[in-house]
């Protein structure tokens, strides 16, 4: 495989390119290569020339662009200009709008969640059903995994693998959620809904659960506190510049949950 094959993104490129994004990085691209020029000239070409053959190869060279270019370019009015004038996403994350309290003493109920004195943890039992169920889906192709995704949901949506994630499409919801998260969210819904728990329930709890994450769902690599910047929309690695709190996997950088988003 040569160079140019192994930067190639062809989920992103072709008949798949986001519009949004290309215009959006190509104008990214076009201003730091001017602002380079103005103090050098050849620096401001080479910035242009290799900038513009990453937009061309990848589809994007900013991280996350795919998460907030289409809604970048829907604020400033053009969203009919290219296609992306839907309804923006409703949420970040599968929110079923059950209240707090009465999902964790469904928890501790069904025995997923035990109270000690230093406070909440998950069950032995849980723990396993949980991460056995993530050591498998890890195996699985993103196609797979949105499979996975649409089955476990407790109603019927669209989903499909997006832009290194999973997007659902549902009556009251519209998410975009990363692999790592989909993964730990799915094992979830099939452990916490196996112990007899509403299925609605177990959809609140995807997102609290992944705070007792020891394995990255992705990887299995070891799940650590540390910070990482919100660099457009929260998706990139924990190796970006620290701005705000995150479980995040030691091995690939995976963001598990971020703390303060409540």
């Amino acid at each position: 495989m040569s160079v140019i094959d192994s930067l190639k993104r062809p989920e992103h490129t072709g008949e798949n390119r986001c519009v949004p994004c290309t215009v959006v990085n190509a104008a990214i691209v076009a201003l730091a290569g001017l602002a380079l020029g103005v103090l050098w000239l050849p620096a401001g070409f080479v910035v242009l020339a290799i900038g513009a053959l990453l937009v061309y190869l990848r589809g994007y060279v900013v991280p996350g662009t795919p998460t907030f270019a289409p809604r970048l370019v829907a604020a400033v009015g053009l969203g009919g200009v290219f296609g992306h004038d839907d309804e923006p996403r409703k949420s970040e994350t599968l929110d079923a709008n059950v209240d707090p309290d009465v999902m964790l003493s469904t928890l501790l109920d069904a025995d997923v969640l035990v109270e000690r004195e230093d406070g909440l943890f998950l069950t032995d039992g849980a723990r396993d059903d949980w991460e056995s169920t993530m050591a498998t889906l890890r195996n699985a192709s993103d196609d797979e995994l949105a499979d996975a995704v649409a089955a476990a949901l407790p109603f019927e949506a669209e989903v499909s693998a997006e832009f290194d994630g999973i997007s659902i499409d549902g009556p009251s919801m519209s998410v975009w959620i990363s692999r790592p998260q989909a993964i730990a969210d799915v094992a979830t819904l099939l452990a916490v809904t196996e112990r007899q728990v509403d299925p609605m329930v177990s959809l609140a709890a995807t997102k609290p659960l992944r705070m007792f994450a020891e394995v990255c769902p992705d990887c299995g690599g070891p799940v650590e506190e540390t910070t990482v910047r919100n660099c457009c929309g929260g998706t990139a690695g924990i190796y970006d510049s620290p701005e705000h709190e995150v479980l995040g996997c030691a091995d690939c950088g995976a963001v598990v949950y971020e703390f303060g988003d409540e």
